[in-house]
């Protein structure tokens, strides 16, 4: 009976989990428009665009209604009835939105936590993962898109035209450390090690102790905790 239960339990487990990699994927179909594959819900952070302030390096801010676009990669803003994003991101320090807060370095980078004096950032976006091609047979074929959409024609407009051929989109959560001192990091086992050589020892041994999911940001909070200690 506990040799089904468990079995039962590792299908359910299974299942859930091929599903939610299939969740992360999205096909637009060719001939249809690619909004129509993400809705509001999808394409935004916020359910609404939301009250919030944009600060600048002159220590002035202007106050807008604000959403970020997963799908552009963009801070967007309404202004006088239009959605706009924001272009002179270079005069910009940081965004509050709904209680979070937003910074620009290349990308947008979300604030998850500080500890100490190191900082958990989180980049989420879609990536066009690959374009279907279809020969004279109408069978698709993959081929690999090495761009995101935020290299991509960011005007509003382009997302709203109709696929040519299937494109298959990707949900991406990254996440990232800064320190003061070493700059915005990918959050990896490799980059860890080389800002904190003098703790590589205990820090590998943690992580072998410890099941860590890089793309959790529970688990990177906990290993950022440790790493704090360490240094105490």
């Amino acid at each position: 009976m506990k040799k089904i239960a468990f079995l039962v339990c590792a299908v359910i487990t299974l299942n859930f989990s091929l599903s939610a990699q299939k969740n992360d994927l999205i096909t637009v179909r060719s001939g249809h428009r690619i909004l129509d594959y993400f809705p509001f819900q999808e394409r935004y952070r916020y359910p609404e665009f939301m009250v919030g302030k944009v600060f600048f390096k002159n220590n002035v801010f202007s106050v807008f209604k604000l959403n970020y676009n997963y799908l552009l990669g963009e801070m967007e803003f309404i202004q006088s009835g239009d959605t706009l994003i924001i272009a002179n991101k270079k005069d910009m320090k940081y965004i509050q939105v709904a209680g979070d807060t937003f910074y620009y370095d290349k990308i947008y980078l979300e604030h998850i936590a500080f500890i100490g004096n190191m900082e958990i950032t989180l980049s989420q976006y879609y990536k066009l993962k690959e374009i279907q091609k279809k020969d004279a047979y109408g069978v698709s074929s993959a081929g690999s898109a090495t761009q995101t959409y935020g290299s991509l024609p960011s005007d509003g407009n382009f997302y709203k035209l109709s696929a040519n051929e299937d494109l298959i989109f990707q949900k991406i959560r990254e996440y990232y450390l800064s320190t003061g001192n070493s700059g915005i990091i990918p959050f990896k086992k490799k980059h860890i090690l080389q800002v904190f050589p003098q703790y590589a020892d205990d820090i590998k041994n943690y992580l072998k102790s410890n099941d860590v999911d890089f793309s959790s940001g529970d688990d990177l909070v906990k290993l950022s905790g440790f790493i704090a200690g360490l240094k105490n």
